[in-house]
């Protein structure tokens, strides 16, 4: 009944499922009085969890209660946004001038995966020399128009596993609407319950948000900091075709994410600068979706976040280098959150 509640879209839906499925008349009114009833529980539980991991010492928080670990522990973090409406406003809710609020969402996973001498692929795969889905991603990520030209349609490209890409045994999930210090604390309480700590090989992967990095540099330093690879690509992406046709685009892009893919950022920022020079630095409050604005921001986000691009290395740790986790939880949890 509980699962039924929290995972359709209403309780008058979860109560007309449970007539359908289980053969069972149970009314909304019910449904929603036991759900929120266990919801409660488990936020007493949460707190209960946090404040027993805050008593530990330190030696105590970089052990496993358990004598088991995963072999590969991975955390993933990132934000979303939902809009609220309270039926008795506090001061807080004065201040904002909209129902839009922001959550705070965290994954951790257990993982299994080999560890290779060498980099176990070191060409980038097809599925990102695929024109059209670069386009779509692009669009969906940052928000920006990719033209199109009459080569797309024959650019194919199909999808293969990668060789070396590491498999999610057990993922579990937090999330909140308090700040982001809140997730900091959650998350580290939820990774030593799974006995993350004692994990021989441990990463933490998000995009270039520096609420993200906070928490790791406060709740997760001696893990292996990862950045993104889908946003870098995005950005790349933006930055060689600012200020050029697809088509004569195209084959500077494809030359910049073989480099990031095998750990060469450095020789993309180089590219940038000069492409910078070319276009010339961007005036103030110069629209974002001019090339100039374009080549700037990909260059400044490749600079801040270099350290954390060593792809090749990563691959041959076993360790996973994209979001694609926490970015498909975050779906899963509007779907909860954000219906009527």
């Amino acid at each position: 009944m509980v699962y039924a509640g929290a995972n359709a879209t209403s309780f008058k839906q979860a109560s007309a499922d449970l007539a359908e499925e289980a053969e069972l008349t149970i009314s909304e009114q019910r449904i929603m009085r036991a759900t929120k009833r266990i919801g409660e529980e488990r936020i007493e539980q949460r707190e209960s969890e946090i404040e027993h991991w805050e008593q530990l010492s330190l030696p105590e928080q970089q052990c496993s209660p358990h004598e088991q670990v995963p072999a590969v522990a991975v955390v993933e973090m990132d934000g979303g946004r939902l809009q609220i409406r309270e039926r008795k406003p506090s001061a807080e809710d004065e201040k904002h001038s909209s129902h839009w609020r922001e959550m705070k969402v965290g994954c951790l996973l257990s993982v299994a995966s080999e560890v290779f001498a060498e980099d176990p692929c070191p060409t980038l795969p097809p599925l990102f020399l695929h024109r059209k889905r670069m386009r779509d991603m692009v669009r969906e990520i940052k928000g920006f128009s990719v033209p199109e030209d009459e080569d797309s349609v024959h650019d194919e490209a199909a999808i293969q596993p990668r060789r070396g890409r590491p498999e999610v045994l057990v993922r579990s999930v937090v999330a909140t609407r308090q700040d982001v210090h809140f997730l900091g604390r959650q998350l580290a309480a939820a990774a030593w319950q799974r006995g993350f700590s004692a994990a021989p090989r441990k990463a933490f992967v998000g995009d270039g948000q520096e609420a993200n990095w906070t928490v790791h540099r406060t709740r997760f330093s001696h893990y292996v900091p990862i950045l993104d690879f889908i946003h870098v690509l995005c950005y790349i992406f933006t930055g060689a075709l600012a200020g050029r046709r697809l088509r004569d685009g195209w084959p500077v892009y494809r030359q910049w994410a073989q480099w990031v893919w095998s750990g060469q950022v450095e020789q993309v920022i180089e590219a940038l600068k000069i492409r910078q020079q070319e276009l010339g630095m961007p005036e103030d409050n110069e629209l974002e979706e001019s090339p100039r604005q374009k080549v700037a921001d990909a260059l400044r986000y490749l600079q801040n976040q270099k350290t954390r691009m060593r792809y090749d290395e990563y691959r041959r740790q076993g360790l996973p280098i994209t979001s694609s986790h926490i970015e498909s939880t975050i779906k899963q949890i509007n779907r909860r959150v954000k219906g009527p």
